[in-house]
């Protein structure tokens, strides 16, 4: 892949006002995954959201870097409990009479 389809880690690091070695916790934590082209760090653009994501937990909510993994997983669970809640919901008001 060529580096101009990629995001430049550097430079998402000076626009959020966040440290590269932010990015690094992320990334061994399994969080994000970069990419190395001519000792430059980039990220896809498709991950550009879960980081910015990340970024505000922990800048707006102080939630440390080391802990992000954590709080990212409860907030996937409950993302997929609310989407089960409504597929229910969906099959559910299928059997409902329509008028109540």
């Amino acid at each position: 892949m060529q580096p101009e389809h990629l995001i430049s880690v550097r430079e998402f690091c000076v626009y959020n006002h966040i440290e590269i070695a932010f990015i690094q916790t992320l990334e061994q934590r399994g969080l994000v995954e970069t990419i190395t082209v001519e000792q430059s760090a980039y990220v896809h653009p498709e991950q550009v959201a879960r980081l910015e994501k990340l970024v505000r937990l922990h800048q707006d909510l102080a939630i440390h870097a080391d802990d992000l993994d954590v709080v990212n997983d409860l907030l996937e669970r409950l993302e997929d409990l609310q989407q089960q809640v409504i597929r229910l919901q969906n099959r559910l008001s299928f059997y409902e009479p329509s008028g109540r």
